[in-house]
């Protein structure tokens, strides 16, 4: 079927369909597949698809042009000139109605710059290249990103990515040795193609941008998405790109020589998007609009599988300078996740090397020292300034240590790029939007996308979270769906039963979700497409669909699977929970899509496992399927019928071994039960399984062509068994010819019989409790035991009569076989004495007989025909008739005998004619005795050979009829002029050619051979053949140099190299049978058994009275054919799930067996150690590396220990030697006074007074040492120190430090920026105002202000009040409403979780708090805000409250607990103004009061969100209300 009929699946983004269901776009977006392996080619569009892109670009991209010329000089107005732009005169887009500049206009982008249709766009190859193709778009810097995106995805036709992998990093000179390079290399390339992930660069043909080009071409095996985002006006060589029609194919030169400061494209990219501002020159322009593509991507929500998930977005860091240290800031502002490649060498290597610092460690000092090694020769371009900011901003970044995976160096090779990455989106999730379920959800669904179920089972599987196996059914489905069986398998380990799992629903969609290049999704689809209640714009595949499928390829005459339920009330039933995305059909007859309900769920899910040839997860799920062995040989015969018709040779082996594994599946665990118990082991050959179609096993292993099921021990002991009946298979052959020769020999025990066991023990009563005597009858006459060599106690032998001895012996199917044996050869003498020697003009007597026997030879193929036992129908019944071998050649041979009866009594001048047909007939009734004789063990095999060697002969004789016409009608023509006659020009193109084969080499091929006398010249006379060209005087004129060629080249060809195909052709098949004559032969061996176990007792032409008497039972009696035994066996349902339970045991037992015999295999344990050794030698790499790190890091730990110890008493011997110390420390004071003679010592006045003389920078480093010493005792972790723009080159030791110590020395340097920030709220209160007059009362009540501190008086300097606890870096009154302390109310509204749950490792109870966040913030925080003086409540929490329920609020909060009082760590906090903060707590423990809060809530608005969050340490909070959490938690012995 074609694919454009192929219902895809639905891709949306946010819930929007992409596409429309009944329209297949060429640019339509679907899900990345990152497992197809194929190269995908790309192809220019036509004419029609190119106008389409043309005018959706025209509408929707722009480009930016520069409209004014106005030089940078404006005393320089030469054609060289260049333009503010960074353009040329010429270069400019000059408009007609532009205005031109005025002199001193001043070059404003806003004005000067427009907006113009896009001119640069479509497809583009690069010049020396091996990829042959890109596409690319000139595009405004001011483009929205959702534009770009349907650009992407609806016209360039991209799938919508699973992933999006950010890279950026050094754009120059970037160098990484071979070993990282190649490592990082293939992770990116393996996490992008098994995710399906778009990866984002510079574009550039430069530093990792280039590098991530090679990457891609050198590891990747499919197409992967490398997407390049690049400035316009750095692009060299642009003006190829430039088309006035657009969407042309251009030509790119890539010619690095002559790009100067520009830069050449990277020609390992896919796509490129061109960011346009209307400048040269300028770099960086992309950045922004980069950045907005991105957070739009990773804000859509991909539907995959049926399950949604955000699209994910991970920043990859490789080297870098400073523009890549606020990339990975501003990323990890944006809650981006970041992975830095330790190794790579600059940035990345610095925050690699400090990334396990606290923050207080990395001081300006360290962050100095990094920045010398690894910026060698540009680190004297920085400034003091940049290096406090980058400081700053590594110091952010390690804070933020959620966000942040470093790819060490040492576990590069065993980690690997897409695992970090993947622990990167793990780590991420805790700290995004994320709670309870859905955030563990959120991290299942990553690691089943990136199939990694190791890092899912020790990282989301853990103690943290109770799952439920209802929770696991999404990523259980997406599993299954993208063919991922370790999953699978860890789900089944969780917990999850298949049988609740797998649903109607479920299964269907499943179906709708086959590859589309399946064989399978074709047959359903062609199904689908054929059903008459199909609609037109319905294409959805129903179980009804797959029903008929399967029956298709298990047999026509199995029974369906799924039972096609008719509904005329679909309408009424809308209201329940099925999606009907279709017009329901106006017709009352159609069949409307109903879910089943499955009986069989786990057989349904392995059968769909089959049909896609997916082994390992077949493999899973059989292990859990109950009827196994029957089910096995079902997947065989399915597997065997799809390899027929599947077209792609390498998935038709794939499909031919499978079922040959399944096979031999179902051969073990038949032996492991024939072993244990032979009894029940038979019942199951016998038992109609009505799992699978009301099969037998026999049956199916028949149908399927199971010769190594049907070669099984215990297979042929049951049929050898039911070949010899009641009868011992001891008896010998003369004594059963004795016995049908003279039947009262029965009686005188020249034959044994089994004996019967009559027990309660016996397998029958145990397992088939029915009380139908007949049915135990039959059983235990079609199932005896073997003769027991002792008699058991307690179980008395059946005594056995003499009609008992009569019926068992003459119902056995070997004597009924002997009996037709001896009447087929009766019936062949008789045929050959008729149609020889008494074939009259009137028939005898002799011929009448044989009418009479052919009449019940015919009365035998009828009742095979009509003997319907499982009630299958005749249609059914007659196509499983006619598809038997030797039921054809008994219909023809019938057929044949009733054609030359017809003509032998019509009349007498068809007598002759009847004869003829009759002989012929007479051979095709012969070949029957094959058919009789291939029971035999010897004759057998052979039959089977000259079979086989039959079919050979058909493809020899096409071969030789190519030869034999070809030279036949070319001799012909050669040597006899227009010859008219049928007859001879049949003997001289066929018949003779075809003699010479075998020696009768043609005369008339030689001019010398020619007489005249045997020929006719004429053709006139009709037994003569014509003469050959003569010239009418008995001479030959023929070219006879040519006959003769063609004849010896004829009969090379023909009787060499022909016949010798054909005996080598001969030699395999006899090989290749006889290697398995002994498995074939058991398998044939079958057909006969069953049927003359089936068959009546008498043999033909007895055999009419049987036939007759069925006929009167069924006809006049009303009543089936019983007598009748079949190999099938239906048992009720208690016996039959005693009989499966044992199977599945049995089962356990085989794959435990084979699993040993697995791994005691020979090149099993050769791999095994192999591996061993490996991972044994990768520890060790590993661990020798480590111990080289830790014992570099540890002697450079020591050497800065000794070396701050000698600094630290140096300063101390200075500071005893002032105070006059002499004796043994004299000669260390001189040592001291003296260098403190050279460089100024330190005076305890000075420090005394605050202010003194400027120290060197010893004493300065000794002081610093101290204050850092000070700092650490003070205050250990101030947040306000991020924030911090300190202006000295030491480390930050005076910030977050007490004012009484950080003054005793002078910090000249220290001028942070003053930052006065605009609030509405603050009223009158102007902080610019108070700045200057400094007219406030602080440490007092100053009017309606409370400037009095919880943390006691603090100092006023200059008329401003001094942050109690230190320096912040700066001043001003910041964010806050006034200077001094705001006081401010936090509230901690908590409640018991809902879920109820206990945290393992605590026993603790765990709690919900109500968080509040505002659109311009990223974090969540607790409900507060600022006081005025007298307000009970903020004002922020009064709007988040109805004024009603105010007054009944504030009395709530009066009854709250106070977990804290005091000064409140803020980043808001500045050197003049900090919050003080009073945290009360509410405990709603009480339901009632709940929802009363809940109810008394405002609406959410798109400024501000509410929700429960549970408490834990990882929660997306601010970590000073972190702390007021866990008092709280403390306070109320829960969980944190």
């Amino acid at each position: 079927m074609d694919n454009s009929q192929s219902k895809p699946v639905e891709d949306g983004v946010d819930g929007i369909e992409l596409y429309s269901k009944n329209f297949r776009s060429p640019y339509r977006p679907g899900t990345a597949d990152g497992k197809k392996k194929k190269k995908i080619t790309s192809k220019f569009l036509d004419g029609e698809k190119l106008d389409v892109l043309n005018s959706w670009v025209s509408q929707n991209i722009k480009k930016k042009e520069c409209v004014c010329f106005i030089p940078h000089s404006p005393s320089s107005q030469d054609e060289r000139a260049i333009c503010c732009c960074g353009n040329t005169k010429d270069q400019h887009y000059f408009e007609p109605r532009a205005h031109r500049a005025l002199p001193g206009t001043v070059w404003d982008p806003q004005i000067h710059v427009r907006e113009y249709p896009s001119d640069s766009h479509g497809d583009m190859t690069f010049t020396e290249s091996t990829r042959m193709w890109a596409k690319y778009v000139r595009a405004s810097c001011d483009t929205n990103p959702r534009v770009l995106f349907d650009l992407m995805t609806q016209q360039w036709g991209l799938s919508v990515p699973s992933l999006l992998i950010s890279v950026t990093g050094g754009a120059k000179n970037f160098s990484i040795n071979p070993r990282l390079k190649n490592q990082f290399s293939g992770g990116l390339v393996t996490a992008a193609q098994t995710t399906g992930a778009w990866i984002i660069t510079g574009g550039s043909h430069a530093g990792v941008m280039k590098h991530i080009g090679e990457a891609v071409r050198d590891f990747s095996d499919s197409e992967i998405v490398l997407i390049g985002i690049a400035t316009w006006g750095i692009v060299h060589n642009r003006k190829a790109l430039l088309s006035a029609a657009g969407g042309a194919p251009a030509l790119y030169p890539m010619d690095e020589g002559s790009q100067g400061e520009l830069c050449c494209l990277d020609n390992n990219h896919t796509h490129f998007i061109l960011v346009d501002d209307g400048t040269h020159g300028s770099y960086g322009v992309e950045i922004p609009l980069r950045s907005k593509l991105e957070k739009f991507i990773s804000e859509q929500t991909m539907e995959k599988g049926g399950t949604a998930i955000k699209i994910p977005i991970v920043c990859v860091v490789l080297e870098g300078g400073p523009g890549t240290l606020d990339t990975i800031y501003n990323s990890m502002c944006n809650n981006t996740p970041c992975v830095i490649v330790e190794g790579s060498g600059r940035v990345a290597d610095i925050i690699a090397q400090v990334a396990d610092l606290s923050p207080s460690r990395i001081t300006i000092s360290l962050v100095k020292e990094k920045l010398q090694n690894l910026f060698m020769d540009t680190y004297s371009n920085f400034t003091e300034q940049q290096i406090i900011m980058w400081t700053k901003k590594i110091q952010d970044i390690v804070r933020m240590g959620s966000l942040l995976t470093i790819l060490r160096e040492e576990n590069a090779g065993g980690q690997g790029m897409d695992v970090a990455i993947l622990q990167a989106l793990l780590k991420a999730s805790h700290s995004t939007d994320h709670r309870g379920q859905d955030n563990w959800d959120y991290q299942l669904k990553l690691a089943v996308s990136w199939n990694r179920p190791d890092i899912a089972e020790t990282q989301i599987f853990t103690d943290d979270w109770r799952w439920k196996p209802s929770d696991l059914y999404p990523s259980l489905m997406v599993s299954l769906i993208e063919d991922k069986p370790s999953f699978v398998r860890l789900f089944l380990d969780r917990g999850v039963t298949l049988t609740d799992f797998v649903t109607s629903e479920r299964l269907t969609h499943l179906y709708n979700n086959t590859d589309q290049h399946s064989l399978i999704h074709s047959k359903l689809e062609r199904e689908a497409s054929l059903d008459p209640s199909h609609h037109s714009k319905q294409s959805h595949i129903q179980l009804r669909h797959v029903s008929r499928v399967l029956q298709e390829l298990l047999g026509d005459y199995t029974e369906p699977l799924y039972a096609e339920i008719k509904s005329r009330h679909m309408r009424s039933l809308a209201h329940v929970n099925i999606k009907i995305k279709s017009k329901v059909s106006s017709r009352n007859d159609s069949l409307d899509p109903v879910f089943h309900h499955l009986t069989y769920p786990v057989r349904d899910l392995f059968i769909w496992c089959i049909v896609q040839n997916r082994a390992e997860l077949a493999d899973i799920i059989w292990s859990l399927v109950q009827d196994c062995a029957v089910g096995a040989l079902a997947c065989c015969k399915i597997l065997k019928s799809l390899s027929k018709e599947e077209d792609d040779t390498a998935t038709k082996e794939d499909m031919i071994n499978l079922a040959n594994l399944y096979e031999e599946r179902a051969a073990g665990v038949f032996s492991e039960c024939y072993r244990n118990d032979e009894r029940r082991a038979e019942l199951l050959l016998v038992r109609v399984s009505p799992t699978w179609g009301k099969f037998t096993s026999l049956e199916l292993a028949d149908e399927s062509q199971g010769q190594v099921f049907m070669s099984q021990g215990g297979i042929q002991a049951f049929l050898t068994k039911t070949w010899w009946g009641k009868l011992s298979v001891d008896n010998g052959f003369l004594q059963i010819i004795m016995c049908m020769l003279l039947f009262p020999l029965i009686y005188s025990g020249l034959i044994t019989y089994r004996m019967e066991e009559r027990s309660q023990h016996s397998l029958f009563k145990d397992n088939i409790n029915k009380p139908n005597r007949q049915m135990k009858h039959n059983f235990d006459l079609e199932y005896p035991t073997r003769r027991p060599t002792k008699k058991p106690q307690g179980i008395r032998l059946r005594p056995y009569s003499c009609m008992w001895k009569l019926l068992a012996f003459f119902n056995a199917p070997i004597v009924k076989f002997y009996y037709n044996v001896v009447s087929y050869i009766g019936f062949l003498w008789l045929f050959a004495y008729v149609i020889m020697i008494d074939f009259q003009t009137y028939p005898s007597w002799r011929e009448y007989l044989l009418y009479v026997w052919v009449f019940s030879l015919l009365s035998e193929e009828i009742r095979q025909l009509l003997y319907d036992p499982d009630r299958r129908g005749f249609v059914t019944k007659s196509i499983q008739y006619i598809s038997t071998f030797w039921n054809q050649a008994d219909i023809l041979a019938l057929a044949l005998f009733a054609v030359g009866l017809i003509c032998r009594l019509v009349h007498t001048d068809t007598v002759y004619i009847g004869r003829v047909f009759l002989a012929v007939d007479f051979m095709i009734f012969t070949f029957g005795i094959m058919h009789i004789f291939s029971v035999s063990k010897v004759l057998g095999p052979k039959i089977i050979i000259l079979r086989r060697m039959i079919k050979d002969v058909f493809f020899f004789l096409f071969l030789l009829a190519i030869w034999i016409i070809s030279y036949g009608v070319a001799k012909q023509s050669i040597l006899v002029i227009n010859e008219t006659r049928l007859d001879w020009i049949f003997r001289n193109v066929i018949y003779g050619p075809y003699l010479a084969l075998f020696g009768q080499i043609p005369t008339d091929v030689d001019g010398l051979n020619f007489d005249p006398s045997q020929c006719s010249e004429n053709g006139t006379v009709p037994s003569l053949p014509k003469c050959v060209y003569n010239d009418g005087n008995g001479i030959a004129i023929f070219p006879e140099w040519l006959t003769i060629i063609l004849t010896c080249l004829y009969i090379l060809f023909a009787n060499i190299l022909l016949l010798n195909l054909l005996i080598a052709m001969f030699s395999y098949t006899f090989g290749d049978v006889e290697s398995h004559a002994d498995q074939i032969w058991k398998f044939y061996r079958f057909g006969l058994i069953r049927e003359y176990n089936e068959r009546p007792t008498a043999p033909p032409p007895m055999i009419l009275f049987s036939h007759f008497y069925l006929l009167y039972k069924n006809v006049c009696c009303k009543n089936a054919m019983k007598n009748h035994k079949s190999l099938r066996k239906v048992m009720e349902d208690d016996a039959e799930s005693s009989l499966l339970s044992w199977e599945s045991y049995m089962r356990d037992n085989y794959e435990q067996s084979c699993q040993l015999t697995d791994k005691q295999r020979q090149e099993n344990l050769v791999k095994d150690t192999s591996e061993s050794m490996s991972a044994v030698l990768s520890l060790l790499k590993i661990e020798k590396g480590r111990e080289g790190l830790q014992l570099e890091g540890r002697l450079s730990a020591m050497e800065e220990q000794i070396q701050q110890v000698s600094q630290y008493m140096k300063w101390i011997i200075s500071a005893l030697s002032e105070k006059g110390f002499s004796g043994k420390t004299r000669i260390l004071d001189r040592k001291v006074n003296s260098h403190h003679d050279q460089a100024g010592s330190l005076s305890r006045p000075a420090l005394g007074r605050g202010k003194g003389r400027n120290f060197n920078k010893k004493e300065k480093k000794s002081l610093q040492m101290l204050l850092t010493a000070a700092r650490q005792v003070w205050h250990c972790d101030n947040r306000n120190a991020l924030n911090a723009w300190w202006g000295w080159t030491a480390p930050p030791a005076a910030l977050s430090v007490p004012w009484c110590l950080t003054t005793a020395v002078a910090f000249p340097n220290y001028d942070p920026p003053v930052y006065n920030a605009d609030r509405m709220d603050r009223g009158l209160y102007d902080p610019k105002f108070e700045m200057t007059e400094k007219s406030r009362k602080y440490n007092a009540l100053d009017g309606k202000f409370d400037f009095r501190s919880s943390c006691g008086t603090y100092s006023v300097k200059d008329g401003l009040p001094l942050n109690p606890m230190g320096r912040t870096g700066l001043k001003g009154v910041g964010s806050l409403r006034w200077f001094g302390p705001n006081h401010s109310v936090h509230l901690v509204l908590s409640r018991w979780s809902v879920t109820g749950l206990f945290q393992k490792k605590t026993s603790k109870r765990t709690l919900d708090v109500l968080v509040v966040k505002h659109n311009v913030n990223e974090l969540w925080a607790l409900p507060g805000g600022t006081i005025d003086s007298g307000e009970k409540i903020p004002s922020m929490l009064q709007s988040l409250l109805k004024a009603e329920y105010l007054d009944e609020f504030i009395a709530l909060l009066g009854r709250g607990t106070r977990v804290f009082h005091g000064y409140l760590d803020d980043p808001r906090n500045t050197d003049n103004s900090w919050i003080e903060t009073n945290a009360v707590n509410i405990h709603l423990e009480n339901v009632k009061d709940m929802e009363r809060l809940l109810q008394n809530f405002q609406e959410p608005n798109d400024e501000l969100s509410l929700r429960w969050q549970l408490l834990d340490r990882k929660i997306p909070l601010y970590a000073n209300e972190k702390e007021i959490l866990q008092l709280t938690a403390e306070h109320l012995d829960a969980h944190y």
